[in-house]
């Protein structure tokens, strides 16, 4: 048995165990529903919204442990914090008992999920390194293949460094190449290998049906977000598409570049809405700011008032 001051710090990471997979549950939900929505939005918007979703179980379960904490430490805020805002035995903690059970499982899954995150991460850098002293610097920071296959892509995190492979060059025209560098010198100025990394640890703690659709959602943005920024006067939007459909017939005869979650690449991917962004065929609208916020007050309202009630939900099965 854990008393005094520690309890209450292990009481509390609990708590925001236990708010994370109501609010992780609450956003699921709303994922499942409306994903399809998310193709309407802007992509500037739609980027902000899909961060909001993966971060927003952290924010609103820390959010509620921090209130659970300051009505515990003091009652001048909540007159009647009993009622919604408390913890039976605050000060005392049983390891041997469902809430130590709870806080180790999590504690568990997160050190496995970010564990092997890393690893994956270091593995990528050693392949980096030597993908990068046996490729030939054709520019700042572009280096060339020698692979048949044509590809191209952007990696690193902090020293971006975009590739192409001998395969695409032989295959694209000058012009058709300015447009693939472009488009990889855009995700080296957005920094979209490292957010497109970051995003996908959060979306680890999803069921994986749902992470798989939120990476999607997160690289169509992305790739959007660098077609758009290849566009000028000199280069038409139309030019782009007939790129992407060009690259899209190349991949079709060899095997492309395997997805990775830790570089962007200039392939195929949601070929057709890439291709209806740049035609301007799709009505795109910016999120609903009101909307937005009344959703992140419902998750914050819904984690407070049902958290107690799952505590002792849980406390008629097991003992606390």
């Amino acid at each position: 048995m854990i008393e005094g001051q520690l309890a209450i710090w292990l009481n509390i990471s609990t708590i925001l165990v236990l708010s994370f997979i109501i609010a992780n549950f609450s956003v699921s939900v709303f994922i499942s529903i409306l994903a399809q929505q998310f193709l309407t939005i802007q992509v500037e918007s739609r980027k902000i919204i899909l961060w909001l979703l993966v971060i927003l179980p952290w924010l609103a379960s820390i959010s509620v442990a921090l209130l659970f904490l300051n009505g515990y430490m003091t009652s001048t805020i909540f007159d009647s914090e009993a009622e919604y805002a408390h913890w039976h035995h605050m000060s005392e903690f049983n390891w041997l008992s469902w809430h130590g059970a709870t806080l180790m499982i999590a504690l568990s899954c997160m050190f496995y999920l970010v564990a092997n995150k890393l690893i994956k991460l270091n593995i990528h850098r050693k392949k980096l390194l030597s993908l990068t002293s046996l490729s030939q610097p054709i520019d700042n920071n572009i280096f060339e293949i020698q692979v048949s296959n044509p590809g191209a892509f952007t990696a690193g995190f902090i020293r971006k460094k975009c590739f192409i492979t001998s395969g695409m060059l032989k295959e694209m025209t000058r012009e058709e190449v300015n447009v693939i560098l472009g488009h990889e010198k855009a995700h080296a100025q957005m920094n979209d290998p490292l957010k497109k990394w970051l995003f996908s640890v959060f979306c680890e703690f999803f069921i994986p049906t749902l992470a798989k659709h939120l990476k999607l959602h997160m690289m169509l943005a992305m790739e959007q977000a660098a077609d758009n920024a290849v566009v000028t006067n000199e280069v038409p939007s139309t030019f782009v598409a007939g790129t992407l459909v060009k690259v899209a017939r190349l991949n079709a005869n060899y095997t492309p570049l395997k997805e990775n979650e830790l570089v962007v690449n200039f392939g195929a991917d949601i070929l057709e809405q890439r291709v209806y962004f740049l035609l301007g065929q799709l009505t795109l609208k910016p999120a609903n700011k009101w909307l937005t916020a009344l959703f992140i007050t419902l998750i914050f309202i819904g984690i407070l008032s049902s958290i107690d009630g799952v505590h002792h939900i849980i406390e008629t099965v097991f003992s606390h």
